[in-house]
């Protein structure tokens, strides 16, 4: 299991863990090695062993991408087989109002007409999938990035959706290293990417919180897509090619792997994308700015303590209110 925790800043955990890593001791509780940050009071629990933790270490920086952008940066055989065997389809997020029935329904639109156009070119139907991917995590980073230099204030999602959209190039580059688009299929890519940049970036402008949720829809859309691609490379349908030099070196694959590993490590990332999304999307409804705190359990990743989870249980009035706003996403 690997689990990312936030630590606010009135929490005095941090320092102590903070002291206790400068005096070369740790906390067996912690059941693992922990990875502090000091930006934003970040603490992520690996739950592995030294010797896991020593192989992560070694991976060398590399000018193309950050080395925690994904959480699976580090997946042997053995966590392949852990992943894909706990593996359960997530369910799609239960529309609560109108921004949300329009989030969805754009998407499924989206959906059908790309599937008139790629049919089973799985390959190619992921280098444009993961084309417009990591726009809407730019879109967003950038915007409130400015905003926090605008106002001066700290903001808890910059990071998250900075390594989400260069995961989603990630996927790209993997992507390009196996298949060679044709010239009407880079031109597709092209104009797609053209207007949806200014579409999401005038969307993201509007609404926020339904620009999230379209793009929480979006991401449950790739991990259909990636779940059908496992079937057809299982079936013979799409060759089971060698997984490309950069894949291996970025999430840690065997030497051995192949596209199937690959997709599997790429289904995870998507499933990560979806929840965070969709929790910031309910945050933003709630106007509250806490850090995503995520536990990835393989088979269903977890947003700790979702927003208005407690006044939900409660079933408070306010709990009321938040239960015909949103759908907590612990229940996703």
């Amino acid at each position: 299991m690997f689990k990312y925790t936030s630590v606010l800043n009135k929490n005095n955990n941090l320092n102590k863990l903070l002291n206790s890593f400068s005096k070369g001791s740790f906390n067996n509780n912690y059941n693992g090695i922990v990875a502090v940050s000091t930006i934003n009071n970040s603490v992520r629990n690996f739950s592995q062993s030294k010797a896991m933790f020593d192989k992560r270490s070694e991976k060398p920086q590399n000018p193309l991408y950050h080395r925690n952008s994904t959480l699976y940066s580090f997946t042997p055989r053995d966590v392949l087989t852990k992943i894909e065997k706990d593996f359960v389809m997530p369910p799609s997020y239960e529309a609560k109002n109108l921004s949300d029935n329009f989030a969805k329904y754009s998407v499924i639109f989206l959906r059908k007409f790309s599937n008139l156009f790629f049919k089973e070119k799985f390959l190619h139907y992921a280098i444009v999938l993961e084309t417009v991917a990591a726009v809407p995590g730019l879109v967003a980073g950038m915007f409130l990035h400015l905003k926090t230099l605008r106002n001066m204030q700290q903001n808890n999602w910059i990071k998250i959706l900075m390594d989400e959209m260069e995961n989603e190039r990630m996927h790209l580059l993997s992507f390009m290293e196996l298949t060679k688009p044709t010239i009407t299929e880079r031109a597709l890519v092209a104009v797609t990417q053209a207007i949806y940049w200014n579409l999401f970036l005038v969307f993201y402008l509007a609404s926020p919180k339904t620009a999230h949720r379209f793009t929480g829809y979006l991401e449950e859309q790739a991990v259909i897509t990636y779940t059908h691609m496992l079937e057809d490379i299982d079936s013979g349908k799409v060759p089971n090619y060698k997984a490309p030099k950069i894949a291996i070196e970025y999430w840690g694959l065997p030497e051995d792997a192949t596209l199937r590993d690959l997709i599997l490590v790429i289904r995870q990332d998507e499933s990560d994308h979806r929840l965070v999304n969709h929790e910031i999307s309910n945050k933003i409804i709630l106007n509250n700015n806490e850090p995503i705190v995520l536990e990835n359990h393989f088979h269903k990743p977890i947003i700790v303590n979702p927003v208005g989870e407690e006044a939900i249980k409660e079933h408070t009035a306010e709990g009321i209110k938040i239960q015909n706003k949103i759908n907590p996403t612990s229940e996703l």
